[in-house]
């Protein structure tokens, strides 16, 4: 093969990836939307977005908010906690690079077995059988040594915190955050409450190693 042939083969193959690779191009957009109730139309935060076949994607934000690069002809899959599950396939005939959605979710009901709680007929009796019931000394043992108070505050020391607690703790940083956007917060330094409260807090031990 001689020389001239050589580089217009691999100028063909370089035309041909190009081509293929441009192709590709034109199939990426910037795919956004809002994710809202079906009933009550607020926004869902939270929601996962993604391309079923390949698992790709986001989430929304506390606005219902969502966007990520995503292929025509893409099934996309939104999931929410307590939502039915909803599949979007993006049109292929697409002109343009940006496709943008209001994507519903209705509400998922749960139906759990039923429950039948026995009152007592009375509190007398109540208080009668609560009296009278015999437990056994390894039980009320067990009991005492699970209830003292320094097991207690060791398996409360290594608790995390729930859901609501972590929630103030997130969005009272974020308050602050946004009370003093634009400027400086305040120094407590020369603040004589803070100081009392260090004070007081060293009197009380509370900086001693336990």
């Amino acid at each position: 093969m001689s020389c001239f042939k050589k580089i217009i083969l691999i100028l063909c193959v370089l035309g041909f990836i190009s081509a293929q690779a441009q192709q590709k191009d034109e199939d990426l957009i910037q795919f956004s939307g809002i994710v809202i109730s079906a009933d009550s139309l607020r926004a869902l935060p939270l929601v996962s977005i993604r391309v079923k076949t390949t698992g790709k994607g986001t989430y929304s934000d506390p606005g219902g908010f969502f966007s990520f690069v995503a292929r025509k002809s893409d099934t996309i899959l939104f999931s929410s906690i307590g939502m039915k599950s909803v599949e979007y396939v993006i049109p292929e005939n697409l002109h343009g690079h940006r496709y943008s959605v209001i994507q519903p979710m209705a509400e998922d009901t749960f139906y759990l077995p039923e429950t039948i709680i026995h009152a007592w007929p009375s509190v007398e009796e109540f208080n009668y059988v609560f009296v009278k019931a015999r437990i056994p000394n390894e039980s009320l043992g067990r009991a005492r040594y699970n209830t003292r108070r320094d097991a207690l505050a060791e398996v409360a020391a290594g608790m995390s915190n729930d859901g609501k607690e972590s929630y103030n703790t997130v969005m009272g940083g974020q308050y602050h955050r946004y009370y003093y956007s634009g400027q400086l917060p305040p120094q407590r330094l020369f603040d004589p409450f803070a100081w009392n409260e260090f004070f007081n807090s060293w009197k009380r031990g509370d900086f001693k190693k336990k």
